[in-house]
């Protein structure tokens, strides 16, 4: 199985829900591992904020969104600010095992870090 199965495995684990149309209050710098980085065409240079946002607060990449992008609101670690998400949230457990499966896939750090500022959720996920 090649990475990008691995990576497509992965994320059918991670539960899924619907954000409000047009929210982008949880976009900000985004980890991106190799695999993830490699997905995304047209490569844009990222600050402070995801520059994958459009003007309207859709997310331009979201069928290759990265894996800090799927999991922000699944878990109660990282909650959605407007109070969304799955029916029910992942324990620290289940979100401990994604992360070690994930970093199992891309290494020790999250691997393509094209932005600054990123708070490790490693230290909450125990």
């Amino acid at each position: 199985m090649t990475t990008a199965q691995r990576l497509d495995a992965l994320y059918a684990k991670i539960p899924t829900f619907e954000c409000i149309p047009g929210c982008h209050a949880c976009c900000g710098p985004v980890p991106f591992s190799e695999e993830e980085w490699a997905r995304v065409p047209g490569k844009k240079a990222m600050a402070s904020s995801c520059p994958y946002v459009l003007p309207s607060g859709r997310c331009e990449i979201y069928e290759i969104r990265p894996f800090m992008c799927r999991v922000f609101g699944t878990f109660g670690g990282l909650k959605c600010p407007l109070g969304q998400g799955p029916a029910k949230l992942l324990i620290y457990r289940e979100m401990h095992d994604l992360l070690g499966e994930y970093r199992g896939m891309v290494g020790p750090g999250l691997g393509v870090r094209p932005c600054r500022g990123q708070r490790r959720l490693t230290r909450r996920a125990k």
